[in-house]
């Protein structure tokens, strides 16, 4: 007696797979996530373009209202006799540790982890007390490692990265000067102010370190541009606090315009 095959060579294969409509739309949407990112970068960017055109006048402005407050030479084998001045390198140190083991420093981390906290980045810590202590810690190791590329990077360049007062009077002018301060450093030649890479680039490698070792895998390029956009803000309104809180107000009353 003849046994029937169990299956015949003319049936053809039953094959389970993906749908060839799910495969266009998931490349959509990962192009679309990749130009949303790449927007928020570009706006990133604008944003810092106009900062520092509005940072060339006022520090104009200031230049000219202040000539007899710039430092010429401020090396001390450059000094006049009888006349002792720190020198510039060490006075960068002292300045690097007050910055970032400071005051100034753990007053940044707090207002960088209360923006995350608020705008709930990572998600993956949540948006509770132990989200706000996570991202605290993040925010100072963050920092730290800011700070350290910048000084390191102005060392490099002989330039002092720190904040410095403004000179000048008005609400307006001082308040644009603290706005723009996260942008520039100040020349050890002739102590002018000019754009500072070692700023930009101590506040991207402290958030690329970030990203690539203790917080979430989850975090997308969109969302690091974002925390690098709140980590200028903060900085923004700490040196905006120096200008107005922690530093005296200069009396100009004695300059021969009145302002």
């Amino acid at each position: 007696m003849a046994l029937l095959p169990l299956s015949s060579p003319s049936a053809s294969p039953i094959t389970v797979g993906i749908p060839a409509r799910a495969q266009p739309s998931a490349l959509r949407h990962v192009k679309l996530q990749l130009f949303d990112s790449l927007g928020r970068l570009i706006r990133i960017i604008a944003s810092v373009a106009c900062v520092m055109s509005l940072s060339t006048s006022v520090l104009a402005q200031q230049d000219d209202t202040d000539p007899g407050q710039q430092v010429v030479s401020p090396f001390p084998e450059t000094a006049r006799p009888h006349q002792v001045l720190l020198h510039p390198h060490r006075e960068q140190r002292d300045k690097y540790l007050w910055g970032t083991f400071g005051p100034p420093g753990i007053l940044d981390s707090a207002l960088g982890a209360a923006l995350g906290q608020w705008m709930n980045r990572p998600q993956a810590w949540k948006q509770d007390e132990s989200g706000y202590i996570k991202r605290l810690g993040s925010e100072y190791a963050e920092s730290a490692i800011s700070e350290s590329v910048k000084y390191v990077l102005a060392r490099i360049r002989d330039e002092d990265p720190s904040f410095h007062p403004c000179g000048c009077s008005g609400f307006r002018r001082r308040a644009l000067h603290a706005i723009v301060s996260p942008f520039i450093a100040y020349r050890f030649d002739n102590g002018m102010p000019q754009f500072s890479a070692a700023r930009i680039a101590g506040t991207a490698a402290g958030s690329v370190v970030a990203a690539s070792t203790w917080k979430p895998t989850s975090t997308s390029v969109g969302a690091e541009t974002a925390h690098i956009g709140t980590d200028l803000l903060s900085a923004m309104g700490v040196d905006v606090l120096r200008e107005f809180f922690f530093h005296h107000k200069p009396d100009l009353t004695a300059t021969p315009d009145g302002r």
